[in-house]
């Protein structure tokens, strides 16, 4: 799993690498867990940022030319990141459990860095995740 690293609701934790998504080669995913690859396996350090909206919204897709969406099922909604070899770390927590959806945009070595990173950090990749209820099923009661 070098090169991965991976957001799983703490009540899914123990259920392993999800399958690919299909039409993806760097995006595993489960109802409760996404799981994200690098271009480059080598890459040590990647930034990332977490974005919950009320809707969908509006990404840059020159600069994010690698985009996928999905639905995600997340019973408490607070997550943990799976480091692959560097271990866990405690994630980012949603504001409700339920249905959401998950946009995920992903930079390999950005020619100008967001968030005001610089070189020195080592940034070799960059993620921006859009969270989004999905007002279209019915949520848990």
């Amino acid at each position: 799993m070098d090169g991965m690293f991976g957001l799983v609701d703490e009540a899914c934790e123990g259920e392993g690498l999800p399958d690919r998504l299909p039409g993806s080669d760097w995006v595993h995913a489960s109802l409760g867990a996404v799981f994200m690859e690098t271009a480059d396996s080598l890459i040590i350090k990647a930034r990332l940022r977490v974005e919950v909206w009320d809707g969908p919204t509006e990404i840059d897709d020159a600069y994010w030319s690698d985009q996928v969406r999905l639905p995600l099922d997340l019973p408490t909604a607070r997550f943990f990141m799976d480091l692959s070899e560097a271990g866990w770390d405690s994630g980012p927590e949603l504001p409700r459990p339920g249905q959401w959806w998950l946009r995920i945009g992903r930079r390999e070595t950005p020619d100008e860095l967001p968030w005001d990173a610089t070189e020195s950090d080592l940034v070799r990749a960059c993620f921006l995740l859009q969270f989004w209820p999905n007002n279209t099923v019915s949520h848990r009661a």
